[in-house]
C-alpha cells in the first residue's frame, strides 16, 4: 500500500514537473514572439511612438492598412511642437530637402475687412517660424525612418480587425488580415497603441465613445496654383459667408497654396451649404479673394477629413493599451492643427511604455496604472493649451468680437504685441478669458 502511494506521489510530482517545464518553454516561446508594443497606424502619431520606443531598444511592430507613400488631407503646416519632435529624431534636414514654403507670421482678416499681420517667434535653430510641407511628404519621412530602424518591424497593407485580450480582459495583441496574401495573422505584445486616426477602430473596439459632434471640425482643402499675393504668412479669414467657420490660405512652394475651410460639424448640419460650396463661393466672390484667385487653377480634387478636437477629453489609456494623436482627440480646437500634438503624444506614450516595461519586466500586459504617466504628460503639456484654444474658438464665433479684436490690433501696436505674446505664451492666451482684456480693447 505504501509503495502504491509512493508511485502515485512520484507520478504526480513528475506530471507537475513536466507541466512546469512545458509552461516555461511556452513562456520562452511567447517571449520570443512577443513585441514590447504593437502600434496600429503608421502616421505621425504612430511613427513617433515607434521611433521613440526603438530609441530605447524596445521591439515594436508597426501596422498600417495602407502602403507608403500615401496621400493625407491636411493643412500642411509644420512648426512648433512638430519641429521639436523632428529635431529629437534627427529628421529636420530631411524637411529642408522637400518642396516647402516658409512661414514667418500670421495674417488675420475680420468680418468687416480689417486686416492685421503679426510675426511668429522663430523656431529654435531657424530664422523663421516653420514650414508648409505636403503631409504625404512628412508622413513618408517618418515612415521611412521607422522602416529603416532595426528595432521596428513594419507591416503595410494590414487590415487590423480585432484586439486580443487575456483571461483578465487586458489587451495583449491584435489580429487581422494581410491584404496582399489574404492571410489571417495574430500578433502579441505588452501594449497596443491606437494611432489609427479620427475614426480609430482601436478606440471603437475598446467601446470608447466617439468625440461629440460639437467637438469635431469638418475640414476641406485643395491645392491652387497661380494664387496672387502670397507671402510667407499664413492667412486666416473670419469673413461673412464663411462664419462661424474660417478660411485659410497657407503658402506652399512657388505660387501654390493650400486653401481650406474649417467649420464645426454641428454647424455644418445646421447650415444649408456644403463646405465645398462655401469655400468656392468665397474665393470666387469675396472682394479680398476674388482677384487673387482670378487666374488660379485647382490641382486635383478638394479633400475632406474630420478633426476630433482636444476640447473633448477622451480616455487615452487602460490595461494593455494607449491612444495617441487623433485617436485620442488631441487636435488644437482653435487652429485645427493636429500634427504637433500627434507627434508629441507619441513621444509621451513611448516614454511611459518604456518606463513601465523597465519597472515591470516580463511578458504580462502593462497595467493601466503603469501607463497612467502618459495621460499625465498629456494633461500637463498639451491639455492647457487646448483648453485656452477652445476658449478662443468659442470667442471667434462672434462677429463683434472678431471685428473689435482684429481692428484694435490693426490700429494699436500694443494690441499687436499682445497678439504676438498670445501666440508664443500659454499664460498670455488666458487673457482672452478675462473681462479686463476686453475692457482694454474697448479703450480708445
Amino acid at each position: 500500500m505504501l509503495f502504491k502511494v509512493g508511485q502515485v506521489l512520484y507520478a504526480t510530482l513528475l506530471s507537475v514537473a513536466v507541466h512546469n517545464m512545458e509552461t516555461e518553454k511556452e513562456k520562452t516561446k511567447n517571449a520570443g514572439d512577443l513585441y514590447d508594443a504593437i502600434v496600429v497606424g503608421a502616421g505621425p502619431a504612430g511613427a513617433s511612438t515607434a521611433l521613440f520606443l526603438a530609441k530605447s531598444s524596445r521591439r515594436v511592430l508597426l501596422l498600417d492598412k495602407s502602403s507608403f507613400p500615401r496621400e493625407k488631407v491636411c493643412g500642411d503646416a509644420f512648426s512648433g511642437k512638430s519641429l521639436g519632435v523632428a529635431r529629437d529624431l534627427g529628421l529636420l534636414p530631411e524637411i529642408e530637402r522637400m518642396p516647402h514654403g516658409i512661414v514667418r507670421g500670421l495674417l488675420m482678416v475680420a468680418p468687416n475687412g480689417k486686416k492685421v499681420t503679426v510675426p511668429f517667434p522663430n523656431a529654435t535653430g531657424l530664422e523663421f517660424a516653420g514650414y508648409t510641407v505636403e503631409r504625404r511628404h512628412i508622413d513618408n519621412m517618418f515612415f521611412a525612418a521607422a522602416l529603416a530602424n532595426k528595432n521596428i518591424t513594419v507591416h503595410q497593407n494590414f487590415n487590423f480587425t480585432a484586439l486580443i485580450r487575456d483571461e483578465q480582459g487586458r489587451v495583449c495583441g491584435v489580429s487581422g488580415k494581410d491584404v496582399i496574401s489574404n492571410k489571417e495573422q495574430t500578433f502579441h505584445s505588452r501594449v497596443v497603441v491606437g494611432a489609427d486616426g479620427a475614426a480609430s477602430l482601436v478606440s471603437r473596439l475598446l467601446s470608447l465613445p466617439n468625440s461629440p459632434i460639437e467637438h469635431v471640425y469638418s475640414a476641406i482643402r485643395g491645392y491652387w496654383s497661380g494664387v496672387e499675393g502670397l507671402s510667407e504668412n499664413i492667412e486666416l479669414y473670419f469673413i461673412d459667408g464663411v462664419l462661424p467657420g474660417y478660411l485659410w490660405i497657407f503658402p506652399m512652394e512657388g505660387k501654390r497654396a493650400n486653401v481650406g475651410l474649417g467649420i464645426l460639424s454641428s454647424d455644418v448640419i445646421k447650415g444649408k451649404k456644403h463646405p465645398n460650396t462655401i469655400l468656392l463661393d468665397a474665393i470666387a466672390h469675396h472682394p479680398l479673394l476674388a482677384t487673387r484667385f482670378a487666374n488660379a487653377k485647382i490641382e486635383g480634387r478638394i479633400g475632406a477629413w474630420a478633426i476630433p478636437n482636444g476640447s473633448y477629453i477622451k480616455k487615452n489609456f487602460g490595461d494593455g493599451w494607449v491612444l495617441v494623436g487623433d485617436a485620442a482627440s488631441l487636435v488644437d480646437p482653435f487652429s485645427g492643427e493636429g500634427v504637433g500634438n500627434a507627434l508629441s503624444s507619441g513621444k509621451f506614450a513611448a516614454q511611459a511604455i518604456d518606463a513601465a516595461i523597465g519597472k515591470f519586466p516580463g511578458i504580462e500586459p502593462l497595467s493601466a496604472d503603469s501607463l497612467s504617466p502618459y495621460s499625465h504628460e498629456v494633461d500637463v503639456k498639451l491639455r492647457p493649451e487646448m483648453v485656452d484654444s477652445y476658449n478662443l474658438q468659442k470667442l471667434s464665433r462672434y462677429r463683434f468680437l472678431l471685428n473689435l479684436f482684429i481692428g484694435k490690433a490693426a490700429d494699436k501696436p500694443e494690441v499687436r504685441q499682445m497678439m504676438v505674446n498670445m501666440i508664443g505664451s500659454d499664460s498670455e492666451k488666458k487673457q482672452a478669458n478675462s473681462p479686463l482684456f476686453y475692457f482694454k480693447l474697448l479703450l480708445p
